[in-house]
């Protein structure tokens, strides 16, 4: 995969991730021309650097349109309205649907164990 950079702005989401106990930042750039899947990132938040796991397409499990959020690694803050810029380092997996949400929060807890030391 080439390298792939962009900048986004960080908007309001439902608060489906804190529910599943992976918070994540809702980003408006869903027409950037990125494929739809599971990415490992590096992004910038307040003039910082963090790793991060973004997931961009449908959310089948949910049954709801495309969108595209980062869970940020060893981040705690409010960072709606702020421009993030955000560096793809490689596609983890494709998206899939889950048969529940439990499903899905054992496959991000697994996403985020074998992508950084945890």
């Amino acid at each position: 995969m080439e390298e792939f950079n962009f900048s986004a702005k960080v908007v309001k989401g439902l608060g489906r991730g804190k529910t599943l106990g992976f918070p994540t930042a809702n980003l408006d750039a869903v027409g950037i021309g990125l494929d739809y899947g599971v990415y490992l990132v590096e992004i910038g938040v307040g003039g910082k650097k963090y790793n991060g796991l973004l997931f961009f397409g449908k959310k089948q499990t949910f049954g709801e349109p495309v969108s595209m959020e980062v869970f940020i690694k060893e981040f705690n803050g409010d960072i709606y309205g702020e421009t993030v810029a955000v560096r793809v380092v490689k596609k983890v997996r494709e998206i899939k649907k889950f048969d529940n949400p439990e499903e899905l929060q054992k496959q991000i807890a697994r996403d985020i164990s074998e992508n950084f030391s945890i």
